[in-house]
Parts: structure tokens; sequence; C-alpha cells
């Protein structure tokens, strides 16, 4: 009986019954110093951990019970703080999707929007690349979680602009102009290719002028053609710089080839032909006095046949109708025999 008195009347003691006490405020202090105040209160701490980027590290996040709490004397107070170094986690892959998509991918794990960089492409709105700490990463590298992740964002195109012309210039030289102007280079490489940043370009297209010496126009992105060698010669340059003095270049190397007569050449002989005729009908009739004998007797019988002609157009007389003959015109055709002359064949 003695011991389970004594045992009843220690309960008050040994349940800290009746001594309670409140749980102080922990939230944003630093780990030593909230386990400090917890000890010094009587209090018992249990540490959990967890991360965020915008806390300090080691800062108490949460506590449990909150602050405020009464609580009796000695209970276990539960923190937890913000880890010192963050977690790593496997990169998504960002690229070829929405930006919204993309936004929403990297909340879900818990990382954090950098810089947006804008290009020009045709998949306007979409991710074309991924940078962590100024590089390109790719989908799967291990990174800490909130780590800041910068994006380059597709924003289309502003429009056409002029072909630039690349033959005869290298290889190199044309790279940098096709960056600039932010086209897509098609390298044709021809024959031996022994060092490609000198290799030079003979031709492309679409061409940088038309046949009338036009500018041609080309979208941004779009693709470009180009056809390298090494050493290609200047006629071979030459030939395909495109516009009308390449095709002047072929018309007379083809009339020297055939040797015909060029066209302007026969244009001027026709000229001066007709020049010369104009001049001939232009020249004045000499008089019959000075012509020869000949040319006498054939002009004075062109004015009698004149005087003829106008004699007859001023006289009123009446020319009678010439008679018509009624008899009719034999027909061709076969031989009928008459029934009155059985001896003769008429034609009827």
């Amino acid at each position: 009986m003695a011991l389970i008195y004594l045992f009843f009347s220690s309960l008050a003691w040994l349940t800290n019954h009746g001594k309670q006490t409140v749980v102080p405020s922990l939230e944003g202090k630093s780990m030593q110093n909230a386990i400090s105040i917890l000890e010094n209160k009587g209090f018992d701490v249990v540490i959990d951990s967890t991360f965020q980027s915008y806390k300090h590290p080691l800062e108490v996040i949460f506590q449990e019970p909150a602050a405020g709490s009464v609580v009796k004397f000695g209970r276990t107070i539960f923190l937890t703080i913000n880890r010192k170094t963050p977690p790593s986690i496997p990169m998504p892959n960002l690229v070829g999707i929405s930006f919204r998509n993309a936004l929403l991918t990297m909340q879900s794990f818990r990382l954090t929007m950098g810089d947006t960089i804008y290009k020009p492409d045709l998949a306007s709105g979409s991710v074309l690349e991924q940078h962590y700490k100024g590089q390109i990463i790719t989908a799967g590298t291990m990174v800490p979680i909130g780590s800041k992740i910068d994006l380059v964002i597709a924003e289309g195109f502003s429009g056409a602009i002029d072909v630039p012309n690349l033959v005869g210039l290298s290889w190199q030289e044309a790279s940098v102009i096709l960056d600039s102007l932010i086209l897509t280079p098609n390298a044709i490489w021809e024959g031996d290719i022994s060092d490609s940043t000198t290799a030079v370009i003979y031709a492309q297209t679409p061409e940088a002028i038309n046949e009338l010496d036009f500018k041609n126009s080309i979208n941004r992105g779009d693709l470009i053609d180009l056809r390298i060698m090494q050493n290609p010669s200047p006629e071979l340059i030459q030939k395909n710089r495109g516009g009308s003095q390449r095709l002047l270049g072929i018309e007379d190397s083809t009339l020297k080839d055939s040797n015909e007569t060029p066209v302007t050449t026969i244009r001027e002989s026709q000229l001066n032909a007709t020049r010369q005729g104009t001049d001939t009908a232009k020249k004045k009739k000499l008089p019959s006095s000075l012509l020869p004998e000949k040319d006498k007797s054939k002009e004075a019988s062109i004015i009698q046949k004149k005087d003829d002609s106008k004699n007859k157009k001023t006289d009123n007389t009446v020319i009678p109708p010439k008679p018509v003959d009624k008899k009719p015109k034999p027909k061709t055709g076969t031989p009928v025999i008459n029934a009155d002359d059985p001896t003769k064949n008429e034609y009827e």
C-alpha cells in the first residue's frame, strides 16, 4: 500500500503536472540560436531539413508547436531548417516546348527562371536553348534545386532582306556575313579541299541580283546554297556572279565560237540600207532636156498614157454593153445517141 501511495504521489512530479510554458517564436532565426533558446527553457529539440532558395542557409523555416502555444515544460519542439547545400536534381528538357510550358516545368522541378534571350527563328514562342551559368546545359545533367536557368526564346522573323553577294569570298568570310544576317548556309563542297577556311565560293543560290540587275530578297533563317572549291578559276567566278553582265558575256562567247555575224552588225546594216533607200526616194527628177534619147522616149510614152487616162475620165459618151451570146455552151459528159439520127453521137 505504501508503494502504491508513493507512486501516485510522485505522478505530478514525474509528468510536470501543472507546470506549463509558452513556446517561443523561432522561425527566421539561425539553427544555433534556436537550439540555445529551447534548451535554456528546458525543451527537447528534433531537427529536420529542407531547401528553399530564397531562405538563408541553416535558417529555421518551420516549427511545431507554433509560436505562442502553451505546452508542458520539457516538451519536444520540432524544427525544420533550410539546408546549407541544396540537393541536386536532373535538368529537364525544355527545348522545343513553348515558353509557358517551360515555366510550369521549371516550377515543378523547383528551378528558378533566369534571363530570357530572344532570337529570330521560325518557331516563334518556343524554347531554342537552355543555359546554366552562361553555358548550354543538356537534359539529364544534375543541377542544384533552385538554380537559375536562362532560356533562349524564338521571336519569329521581322521580314525579308537583300540576298548578300558571296561569290568570290572565302568560306570563313561568308560564314561571318551569314551569321550576322541570320541566314542558314547549305555548303556544297566540290573537289579536293585542303583548307576549308580559305576555300572560295564560286556560286550561290539564290543569287544576289537577277537578270534585270534587281536585288533578290530572302527571309531571315532561310537556306542559301553555296558551292565551294579550294581554288576556282577567275572565269568560273565571273560566270556565276549573276545579273545581266553574265548573260552578255555568254552571248558574246557563243557568237565567237559559232563565227556568226553579231546581232548588232546585222541591225546596223539593215538601218544603213533603209537610210540609203530613203535618200534615193528623196532625190529630184532630172528635166527631160537632160535625159538621154532612150529615156526621152520612155518619158513621152508615160506622159501620153496619163493624158489618155484623163480623157477617158472626162468623156461622157455611153458605151453600149457587149451583146451576150445566148447559145448554150456544150456540156462535157458522156456521149448520148440521138433517137432521131442513130448514126450521129452528140453531147448534151
